[in-house]
């Protein structure tokens, strides 16, 4: 999301504990299809936040043992020290409160855990080697911490990542929607569940222009009305959303809300691109966005290429009886080549053929020319998305290759070649150069990737204008911890067939 000011005071109406009933929530809901008068319920489920803490803790527990199991079976040393040093890590974890829902985004989360680990086990190897002059048990906790620390974040990031697809995750919250700024916030709410802030009412002085946004949260009226919802149905978080926000408009926005709600969110949304979360910080009155360019430093680039090497070398070997099938599918399908190579962009604007199964008839070209001359309505969307949700020219085979993601399969052999990279930006034709707004410069600093923010925030549902922002964002923010983030939620996005066509 964007830069948000977070206050939590002792508030006299914060809820004294989470339960798992549903609270009903009368709201007015005002549309265009609908009488003011008419009213309706929103039902809140919300799980008690130590049920919650507990499953993320289980599933931890689970990883950590098997890890253990299979560093005992290796050393074969005795003694409680893994059994030690897993509950430790656990309680440690804890107590930093990773295992918190609600306004901390899964990446920080699986960087700290990362942390953590990694200085838990190398404290406790030299404590325990010290202490007992074992080398054989101080190695064995080396190489369980190490094991965790690069096994942990990825699966506690998986399991985030699944929880929060369930009705009850997630904080019941209030939006506030100023100037037309609320439909951005709620479209990131929506698609980023995993935030752990769950919209529950809308309110303002006006619905917003979005109908889909409008939709998709109950409307409860004027603004004033979300002071009756923090008391009466003690709904603990508020987010307020507006363009532009001074100083002094903030503070009196903050000192009025905090009386009523737990937690105050001011998320100044910019007028243009999606809205993301960033690194916000403030200091004597002043708030910035931190932007560190990782993704442009030597070692970090090292890093990233290492992982993908490594990666497609393992993945291509595992899958290839699925290549092989794949292949022998599209030759029954359509008579023609299996695989299919485009010119792309690669980093700093480079070209290359991108290689992918062939999903299309052999003509595909001239029936999109066919079918863009006689249709209005397909011409707009192509023009928009630069894709058909419904295109005549894919095979059979080629809609369940696009909507599982294995038409893309080949391009582990791009990874492995340096052409592209298992996380990035979208690979660009060169025709779209002049539609990316300028910022071409900016997206082309790294290799394109298999998968990317792009695809796990919508994929084909976003307008072609909506995946540049979501690039730079990408680039701008990246890290070793987002590239694991995201490889975490392609997985269910993948699996679900989510936005593809």
């Amino acid at each position: 999301m964007m830069p948000s000011v977070s206050v939590s005071p002792t508030a006299p109406f914060a809820p004294k504990g989470l339960t798992n009933r549903s609270h009903p929530v009368p709201v007015l809901a005002e549309t265009a299809h609908r009488s003011a008068a008419s009213r309706a319920t929103v039902q809140v489920p919300w799980a008690p936040r130590y049920l919650v803490a507990a499953l993320m803790a289980t599933a931890d527990l689970l990883v950590l043992s098997m890890l253990a199991l299979g560093v005992r079976a290796a050393f074969q040393v005795p003694g409680p020290s893994l059994v030690v040093a897993t509950v430790a890590l656990l309680v440690l974890i804890g107590l930093n409160g990773l295992y918190q829902q609600a306004a901390q985004h899964p990446v920080h989360v699986m960087q700290r855990m990362a942390m953590l680990t990694l200085v838990l086990s190398v404290v406790a190897a030299l404590s325990v080697g010290l202490a007992t002059g074992s080398t054989e048990q101080a190695l064995e906790l080396m190489v369980w911490g190490l094991m965790a620390t690069l096994v942990l974040p990825f699966t506690h990031g998986l399991v985030r990542i699944l929880l929060a697809q369930q009705s009850w995750w997630g904080i019941p919250a209030v939006i506030i929607n100023r100037s037309q700024s609320a439909p951005a916030v709620l479209d990131t709410l929506r698609r980023w569940p995993e935030l752990g802030i769950r919209p529950v009412a809308l309110v303002g002085d006006a619905l917003p222009d979005d109908a889909s946004a409008a939709a998709s949260v109950p409307y409860g009226g004027a603004e004033a009305e979300a002071l009756h919802l923090a008391t009466t149905h003690k709904i603990p978080y508020v987010v307020v959303a507006l363009p532009h926000v001074q100083a002094v408009d903030r503070a009196r926005l903050i000192e009025r809300y905090s009386r009523f709600f737990d937690k105050v969110f001011i998320v100044p949304v910019a007028g243009e691109g999606p809205a993301l979360w960033t690194t916000g910080a403030t200091a004597d009155g002043l708030m910035g966005v931190g932007i560190r360019r990782y993704a442009l430093r030597p070692l970090a680039r090292a890093a990233k290429r290492t992982v993908d090497v490594v990666g497609s070398a393992i993945l291509l070997v595992l899958l290839a009886p699925i290549v092989a099938l794949v292949a022998l599918l599209i030759k029954r399908d359509d008579p023609g080549p299996v695989f299919y190579r485009q010119h792309r962009m690669g980093r700093d604007g480079r070209c290359f053929s991108v290689l992918k199964f062939r999903t299309m008839y052999t003509n595909a070209d001239a029936m999109l020319r066919e079918v863009l001359l006689r249709d209005d309505a397909l011409r707009a969307e192509y023009q928009r998305f630069h894709k058909l949700q419904n295109d005549p020219r894919v095979t059979p085979i080629g809609r369940v290759l696009r909507r599982y993601s294995l038409d893309e399969l080949p391009q582990l052999w791009n990874v492995l070649r340096g052409d592209m990279s298992l996380v990035g930006p979208r690979a660009y034709m060169p025709g779209e150069l002049h539609e990316m707004q300028g910022l071409a410069r900016c997206v082309l600093q790294t290799p394109p990737g298999i998968t990317g923010l792009w695809q796990v925030s919508g994929r084909n549902h976003l307008s072609f204008e909506a995946r540049v922002h979501l690039d730079v964002h990408y680039i701008q923010h990246w890290s070793p911890w987002l590239d694991l983030y995201l490889l975490a939620r392609t997985a269910p996005v993948v699996l679900r067939g989510d936005g593809a066509c």
